[in-house]
């Protein structure tokens, strides 16, 4: 979330940062101005009347002593009481209308990021292996993996609806080998400590990494009056370990590795490709997660990234690194 005060004194730099992101500074930022002017009236107001009435005890005691009628006082006392009151709640809402705004606000773009509209304005920083060639023609995972009896879509759609799959035998046993050599690898010899989250985080954890409000309808709600969500990613609990606490800087950083199922509604991905294993509900993933400072916090995530890729370079699966424009954040 983006901090109203540094909006406000950063205007230009915000404008400019929403316009690469593809929105109209002018129409994102309105409502948040007008509740800002709102809100920066009404605080003031608020702290004369309380002034005022903070001094009414001694009007009140110099009256008595005058032999003057206090009513007066008194019952002005009540309506600024009262006053003071609605002009609370006031501004209560305004200011919770000016969160809610803020947290619908993308992050940023940093400097170092391309300027783009799509996939296609992606810069590729560096490549790793090449693509093995075939002598024959490859099946895709969606038709070879049933036809080894490894994944089954029918019967998975049959237990639960489609985007979902069973992996069975050697399939289940590779899915369960992946998450357990990255775990390795990582806490062994990437320094990361292995967390077991719960797979189930409420909406104050899912405001704090920036899913909630934006990206409920990506969500899967427990029903009734549970404030849980299936996590989305071993991320959002992983981030909020350490939430609200004041941490050491000295024991920084922290480097968390974790593995859960996800699940996502895949809301957005309509005229998309889904077939397969590609945009399932629920998914398999190792996380890694690295509290730092600001000063350290490009060269952890480069770090972070190395890791990553050293699990491709084991598997021996080539790949590419790329630094995503703007538009494709």
């Amino acid at each position: 979330m983006l901090d109203p005060a540094y909006i406000r004194d950063h205007i230009e730099e915000v404008r400019a940062g929403l316009r690469h992101r593809g929105l109209d500074p002018d129409k994102v930022l309105e409502q948040i101005a007008t509740l800002e002017t709102a809100r920066r009236r009404l605080i003031p107001e608020i702290e004369a009347l309380k002034r005022l009435q903070n001094t009414s005890g001694d009007e009140i005691a110099r009256a008595r002593r005058q032999g003057h009628d206090t009513a007066p006082v008194q019952e002005a006392n009540r309506a600024r009481a009262q006053q003071i009151k609605q002009l609370g709640f006031q501004l209560d809402s305004i200011e919770h209308q000016r969160t809610a705004a803020v947290l619908d606000l993308p992050n940023l773009p940093h400097a170092g990021v391309p300027v783009g509209k799509s996939p296609a304005d992606n810069v590729e920083l560096r490549r790793h292996g090449e693509p093995r060639a075939f002598d024959f023609t490859p099946l895709p995972h969606w038709d070879l993996g049933p036809a080894l009896g490894i994944i089954d879509f029918e019967r998975a759609t049959r237990i639960a609806g489609a985007r979902f799959s069973v992996l069975s035998g050697a399939g289940a046993r590779l899915s369960r080998a992946l998450i357990s050599f990255m775990l390795d690898l990582h806490t062994r010899e990437h320094g990361y400590r292995e967390i077991e989250p719960p797979f189930l985080v409420n909406s104050a954890a899912l405001t704090g990494t920036g899913n909630l409000p934006k990206f409920e309808a990506d969500l899967f709600k427990i029903a009734g009056d549970w404030d849980l969500y299936l996590v989305p990613t071993a991320e959002v609990p992983l981030t909020n370990l350490h939430r609200g606490e004041i941490l050491d800087g000295r024991e920084l950083p922290i480097r968390y590795t974790a593995y859960t199922p996800c699940f996502r509604s895949e809301a957005g991905s309509y005229g998309q490709d889904v077939r397969g294993l590609i945009r399932q509900h629920q998914f398999d993933k190792v996380e890694l997660v690295k509290l730092t400072t600001p000063e350290q916090s490009y060269e952890e995530m480069e770090a972070l990234t190395a890791d990553a890729e050293e699990v491709l370079k084991r598997l021996e699966l080539p790949y590419r690194t790329m630094l995503l424009c703007t538009g494709d954040l």
